[in-house]
């Protein structure tokens, strides 16, 4: 341990950078593909700003129970399926899936399309679930 202390002290500037770019990828990753979303965030954002919710979990897991009100699309194919809706690119998009980390795939697949209000669930619909929000069938 007393090396390891030593070997940071005798290269504090490299050890200082890395850990500014740990840091930094850190931000970024979770900022990519849309800002982070609590549920009552989701709600207002469809209540208030009329956002599109999309669930992007398989049918099985969609049609077991979603959020009222959203749209089931399997991931690889969302950018054609917003693109066939007529969507305008600063309406408010929310993606929600099992945990949400399909849903930041999605986001930037959408945010390279040109859409930039796009919107993701943190922990997705196990955090909704756990929360006892309501499901419709």
């Amino acid at each position: 341990m007393d090396s390891f202390f030593l070997f940071i002290i005798e290269n504090f500037l490299a050890f200082s950078f890395l850990i500014l770019l740990i840091f930094t990828l850190i931000i970024y990753e979770s900022r990519k593909g849309g800002k982070r979303i609590d549920p009552t965030e989701l709600t207002r954002l469809i209540n208030k700003e009329e956002g599109i919710l999309f669930d992007l979990r398989t049918a099985q897991e969609f049609s077991s129970g979603h959020i009222s009100g959203a749209e089931n699309i399997q991931p690889e194919n969302i950018e054609q399926k917003v693109n066939s809706k007529n969507i305008s690119k600063e309406k408010p998009i929310i993606l929600v899936c099992k945990t949400g980390s399909n849903s930041s795939k999605a986001g930037s697949t959408l945010k390279k399309s040109g859409f930039q209000n796009i919107s993701i669930m943190s922990g997705g619909m196990m955090l909704w679930q756990n929360q006892g929000l309501p499901l419709s069938k």
